[in-house]
């Protein structure tokens, strides 16, 4: 399964010691795509612990998205987070901003 994959490949790039120190940006991408797939499939065949509502995408995106904060041990490690539509450009124009905002807060910190 990709996201099995995407979530180990996540927790490598959290836990590598060069990071450490780093707050960290998740992008998940493809909402579009995720509210098209959820009417015709429920996630819990997929993941057997997501008890959410079958054809509820919000409910779906809370559980991906815990699924990739909980590869985070370190409590103390900042996570943002942020579902985007790479074809939905003014989408990722809000989420760059957000992005480039949460960046310059941190570092005048």
């Amino acid at each position: 399964n990709r996201m099995e994959e995407s979530k180990a490949l996540f927790k490598t790039i959290i836990t590598y010691p060069w990071f450490q120190q780093s707050s960290v940006i998740l992008f998940l991408n493809k909402t579009d795509i995720l509210k098209e797939k959820i009417v015709y499939s429920h996630l819990a065949t997929y993941f057997p612990e997501f008890t959410g509502p079958k054809n509820d995408p919000k409910s779906a995106q809370e559980f991906i998205l815990k699924m990739y904060q909980e590869q985070n041990d370190d409590k103390d490690k900042t996570i943002y987070s942020h579902f985007t539509c790479a074809t939905d450009t003014e989408n990722i124009r809000l989420i760059f901003a957000a992005v480039k905002d949460t960046i310059l807060r941190h570092n005048l910190k």
